[in-house]
């Protein structure tokens, strides 16, 4: 019996970390929405759970030809004050627009578009 409690929580924590290593890797630069040209910024933290649920939605806009600059206030804290950013996820236009909260493709679509970041 202690032999499949062992196995079963080893299983549970390789699982775990693959889940770990899959969220870190969606963050990880590789996204397809990237673009430090963008006159949007996104800002996100890895670990937010509304972030992770943004970034299929940012990707199915990506494949439209929509961008974002990627700010991380997790690995750069002192945007949280520099960019008054109250929470994340964030984005926010050159004019000082912005939208808080997880968005929705449609509003998020047509955020992005009225402030020309369709750059691809």
């Amino acid at each position: 019996m202690k032999t499949k409690n062992l196995v079963l929580i080893g299983v549970l924590a390789v699982v775990g970390l693959l889940v770990l290593f899959g969220v870190l890797a969606a963050q990880s630069g590789n996204e397809a929405y990237r673009n430090d040209a963008s006159p949007v910024m996104y800002f996100y933290r890895a670990d937010c759970h509304f972030c992770q649920q943004q970034a299929p939605i940012l990707r199915e806009l990506a494949g439209e030809g929509f961008r974002v600059k990627v700010m991380d206030v997790g690995k750069y804290p002192n945007y949280w004050q520099e960019y008054s950013v109250g929470g994340t996820p964030m984005f926010l236009a050159q004019n000082g627009d912005r939208l808080e909260g997880l968005q929705q493709k449609e509003p998020l679509r047509q955020f992005l578009a009225s402030h020309g970041a369709k750059i691809a």
